[in-house]
């Protein structure tokens, strides 16, 4: 139950006081609805204000706050990936088994489940948690004649239902993460969750195998994470408060050293447990000011999407900053990780 599904009888008696007046309704939910993290509540609110006023241009630019509150920006970057897409697709027709029942987790724009019906799904069962983003996509696979393949259902993968949600176990699974480091977004309990209730035993996972890559980085503005002198004043002792870690824009860091697997995670095999790892890299010559994290997906046996490649668009690199030090070409460095399942994070051995 969220908050949304328990309202305060105050907030219940604003509602019914700006009934039908358009404006006052679309300020309550910006003023206060959405600051207490009424989110859907400030979208029917703004749904019903709109349909009041279809023709209000002020009433419009309002809504449009409303109903893309806490939208990610990501969306609109992540569908500029070509390659993916490609690989995507190049994976799942190599895969798909014939009269394909296929669960996407975490349907976003909707492409994704389009794509695996273009692939040879028979039918597409695509969860996404909010509603407004599931609206949007149900639109898309319209708009793109596949609503009679791909269905698209407002609701978080794990309270999917077999019966309710799907007729029966499905035989291939597409999931999509949404998060940098792989399992921040809760992916190794959707993944472990839907293999538990709503797959076959034999289904096809994608991608079936992931691995968390680190390497060292040289920042090119790295007084975006360390202060030194600045105006004759030594700064230094605030980098006690400087970030953990950072998504710094692609082209602001490179490579320091090659890359390497810190966690190797299947998803077809056993639960996933928490886990500690040290693993060596070799330096190129320069400065480092982090280490540096990103994702390799594999889709299928061969079928490799790795998220450091140039031309990237779904996701960004993590860089964990350290005390700047100068390496030689070919110095071994030691980065140590561990991961809880939800959180991975990473230091240099002393």
């Amino acid at each position: 139950m969220t908050a949304d599904d328990r309202l305060d009888p105050g907030i219940q008696r604003l509602i019914a006081a700006v009934d039908g007046r358009p404006d006052a309704m679309v300020a309550l939910a910006l003023t206060l609805l959405l600051p207490r993290g009424l989110t859907q509540t400030a979208r029917r609110l703004c749904d019903a204000a709109v349909a009041l006023a279809p023709d209000d241009r002020e009433i419009a630019a309002q809504a449009r706050r409303i109903r893309s509150a806490g939208v990610g920006k990501w969306y609109f970057t992540m569908v500029q990936d070509d390659d993916r897409h490609a690989l995507y697709a190049e994976a799942l027709r190599s895969v798909m088994p014939a009269d394909a029942t296929l669960l996407d987790i975490g349907a976003g724009t909707g492409l994704f489940a389009m794509i695996a019906a273009r692939a040879g799904a028979a039918r597409v069962i695509a969860c996404e948690r909010d509603s407004v983003v599931a609206a949007a996509a149900s639109a898309v696979v319209a708009k793109n004649g596949y609503a009679d393949r791909v269905t698209i259902v407002p609701k978080d993968a794990r309270d999917l239902q077999i019966g309710v949600d799907l007729a029966a176990p499905a035989n291939v699974l597409l999931w999509d993460n949404l998060a940098n480091n792989l399992i921040g977004a809760g992916g190794l309990r959707t993944v472990e969750d839907a293999r538990a209730r709503l797959l076959t035993p034999d289904a096809v996972i994608m991608p079936y195998r992931a691995e968390i890559m680190v390497g060292l980085a040289t920042h090119r503005r790295p007084a975006d994470y360390a202060m030194g002198i600045v105006d004759g004043f030594d700064m230094t002792p605030f980098n006690q408060l400087a970030v953990s870690h950072d998504t710094p824009d692609r082209g602001a860091i490179d490579l320091r050293s090659n890359g390497v697997a810190i966690f190797d995670m299947d998803f077809t095999g056993p639960p996933i447990p928490a886990a500690r790892n040290a693993v060596t890299v070799h330096a190129t010559a320069g400065r480092v000011h982090g280490i540096v994290q990103w994702i390799r997906f594999h889709l299928t046996e061969g079928i490799v999407y790795d998220t450091i490649d140039p031309g990237v668009r779904a996701f960004e690199t993590e860089v964990t900053p350290v005390e700047p030090f100068d390496v030689t070409d070919g110095q071994a460095v030691v980065i140590c990780g561990r991961h809880d399942r939800d959180v991975p994070w990473f230091w240099l051995e002393a």
